[in-house]
């Protein structure tokens, strides 16, 4: 019976995660797109580092042979995605009031015009904005920093936790 909770627990933290982090990125694409609130060059390595976290969950859950390796790579991505969220509340919140950041374009966009799937796709992975800036903009009363640190942070707990439980079955079978 215990074995059960476990693998159930294990499954509900990867899972919650996995749909925490789709709600994360889905919502900062909603920031800008709809809301037009320009990402900075580390919302754009964020982005990334939820991106990478989602695929090495999603493959981990799929692929049994190298889950828990590839769940240590997403616990990985997700303290890498805390630490520039760190990196972002200092900027914005410097005493000098100006977090500089240089632009980044980690897609090409193409040049077939401003509505293909491709010029959308790379401009979900460009950044041309202020990380002052990006530190002011608020979801809920709290700022967009704070929210991303909080989320990473959130996720690679519960990545680890998993771990934790995933490697007490596999050395109690």
């Amino acid at each position: 019976m215990e074995r059960n909770r476990r693998y159930w627990l294990i499954g509900w933290l990867i899972g919650g995660t996995t749909c925490f982090g789709l709600i994360a990125l889905g919502l900062v694409l909603w920031l800008q797109f709809v809301q037009r609130v320009e990402p900075c060059s580390l919302c754009i390595w964020q982005r990334l580092a939820d991106v990478l976290m989602l695929l090495l969950l999603g493959l981990g859950a799929l692929w049994k042979p190298l889950r828990f390796g590839l769940w240590v790579l997403a616990a990985c991505a997700a303290l890498g995605g805390a630490v520039l969220a760190l990196q972002q509340w200092q900027l914005a919140t410097s005493v000098s009031g100006q977090g500089v950041c240089s632009a980044v374009q980690l897609l090409p966009s193409s040049h077939w015009g401003g509505h293909s799937f491709a010029d959308h796709l790379s401009a979900a992975f460009a950044g041309q904005g202020s990380c002052a800036l990006a530190g002011q903009q608020t979801l809920a009363g709290w700022p967009l920093t704070h929210w991303s640190l909080l989320f990473f942070l959130g996720a690679a707990l519960a990545i680890m936790v998993a771990l934790l439980l995933s490697w007490q079955l596999r050395r109690s079978s």
